[in-house]
């Protein structure tokens, strides 16, 4: 596996031959229509969105329609154009993906000779001129060996840092990344080896554990609070979701979330486990997720079932 950055989305290899991207005319349309629908909040996401040309627009309208923004970056293209507009226009947060917390490692993840480099200058560019910015990696066994230095640098400049062990299939059905998981007692163990993060774990669960069943497959905000647009113009739920799709450009914003918003209804068939176990609300439960791994949104993953058993007790028994 030569990189794995980026390795899911925003098309898993699923749209090489889609055609062109949206032009810039037609994403501020899209944007006017989700913005007079209700749309307060953006992100703004990729590959990697500040290879396009028209970034700066893009965000700019999308700001002066009253969205708040959040971007998600590797930082490498952060250029003083850009940091002028975050500073006339602050988003809410520009979150910067490391993979590593030395080139060695970043490099090998991303398979960029120097993206290490350009990452860390992005990011203290940014800080230096008082935007807000956030830390996160995507823990693998390329880079559990660093997960305490990366904290450590998000410490040392004053940020927030999250990790998420999750990897699956990508959309074209390649399961190489597989191999890099690592396993659910290593990473429920570094999730919980703080007490700050242990707090918030028992916090959440504490006001979720309550749910009750549902009968209903999915049960998150994809389709009811949510939604992603690729950049061809498909509406999804959400990133996750590419076989639900309808062309916001061929009609309107509002027929195309009243068309995908009916994947809410679906419900599952008899025998369907996940609805009503008491580990929903810490396991990761995602029926998208599933249909990666399994290749059926009803799909139970010994993988993900071991994160919400592994969570559930460290919960209860850490003090």
């Amino acid at each position: 596996l030569d990189c794995v950055q980026c390795y899911l989305g925003p098309h898993g290899g699923l749209d090489a031959a889609r055609g062109p991207e949206m032009s810039t005319a037609q994403i501020r349309g899209v944007l006017d229509q989700a913005a007079a629908a209700g749309c307060l909040k953006l992100l703004i996401t990729g590959g990697e969105p500040m290879i396009r040309d028209d970034f700066a627009q893009v965000y700019r309208h999308a700001r002066t329609r009253g969205m708040v923004v959040t971007v998600f970056t590797n930082g490498t293209l952060v250029s003083d154009e850009i940091t002028e507009l975050f500073m006339e226009l602050p988003p809410l947060m520009v979150e910067i993906t490391l993979y590593g917390a030395t080139a060695g490692t970043h490099d090998a993840v991303t398979g960029v000779t120097g993206s290490f480099r350009k990452s860390v200058d992005g990011i203290e560019y940014l800080l230096t001129r008082g935007i807000g910015v956030g830390l996160k990696t995507m823990l693998m066994t390329l880079n559990r060996h660093e997960l305490q230095a990366m904290k450590a640098m998000a410490v040392d400049y004053g940020t927030k840092f999250r990790f998420d062990p999750l990897l699956f299939p990508r959309f074209n059905g390649d399961r190489a990344v597989l191999d890099l998981r690592v396993p659910p007692p290593e990473a429920v163990e570094k999730e919980m080896e703080d007490r700050d993060s242990l707090r918030a774990w028992r916090e959440y669960y504490e006001d979720r554990k309550d749910l009750p069943p549902s009968d209903r497959l999915y049960n998150c905000g994809a389709g009811l609070t949510s939604f992603h647009i690729d950049p061809y113009g498909s509406l999804h739920p959400c990133l996750m979701t590419p076989w639900y799709g309808y062309d916001v450009l061929r009609d309107s914003f509002e027929v195309a979330w009243e068309a995908v918003a009916a994947m809410r209804e679906l419900k599952p068939g008899e025998g369907y486990q996940c609805g009503s176990c008491s580990n929903r609300v810490l396991c990761g439960l995602c029926p998208a997720l599933a249909m990666l791994e399994q290749g059926t949104e009803e799909g139970l993953s010994e993988y993900v079932c071991a994160f919400g058993d592994l969570r559930r007790e460290a919960i209860q028994q850490r003090v």
